[in-house]
């Protein structure tokens, strides 16, 4: 059901952007956060409601085209305030978590394996903070508040750049793992994704 409607919304967002109406990427803001935020546990709903407030100020103050703008650098800001806060005892660092779902725990009894997920979970994080950031020099770019610098659009940064940037971490990391971490188990690709989508959800703590 999760998958069928966010397909439905990425089916929408591409909609809008092939006929360059923000008035579709804008309609798709609240029904996508509004979603976000029914499936999110519960302790987490006022982080989706804060980006929710956002939006609402963004959209009131720069209309539909600074709302959609913003909402890469919201969703890769929540995203990397996710790995963060797993880093924060007594929490367990997010990768330590799939390792150990998806592995089992004794897995993270080997200490290079323990070391290797929180530095992972850090520089997850560290990355989507630094996107956030990229994407908001972007926006304020584009608004004439940095002219000086050179900077891609911010819709071409927010729907292209920055999720391909993310793949690229995510992939690469899986293709170097057998020698950034040689004792770790070997997965196929689809075996880890497939692995990994089953035990998504259970990963974020409250």
């Amino acid at each position: 059901m999760r998958v069928a409607v966010w397909l439905a919304i990425l089916a929408l967002a591409l909609f809008g952007r092939w006929r360059h109406d923000d008035a579709i990427g804008a309609a798709i803001v609240p029904l996508a956060l509004g979603f976000f935020f029914v499936v999110t546990p519960r302790a987490l709903r006022g982080a989706i409601a804060a980006m929710a407030f956002v939006e609402a100020a963004a959209w009131w103050f720069g209309g539909a085209g600074l709302m959609i703008d913003l909402l890469p650098a919201l969703i890769a800001a929540f995203v990397g305030w996710l790995f963060a806060r797993s880093l924060v005892r007594p929490r367990t660092p997010l990768i330590a978590r799939a390792i150990s779902a998806m592995e089992g725990e004794a897995r993270l009894r080997e200490p290079a394996i323990a070391r290797y997920a929180r530095r992972l979970t850090g520089l997850w994080a560290v990355f989507q903070v630094t996107l956030t950031l990229l994407c908001l020099l972007c926006v304020l770019h584009e608004r004439g508040l940095l002219a000086a610098a050179v900077l891609p659009p911010s819709r071409l940064f927010g729907t292209t750049i920055l999720p391909l940037a993310v793949a690229v971490l995510f992939f690469g990391e899986f293709l170097l793992r057998p020698l950034l971490l040689p004792q770790a188990p070997r997965h196929t690709l689809a075996g880890f994704l497939a692995q990994l989508g089953r035990v998504w959800p259970s990963l974020i703590e409250p």
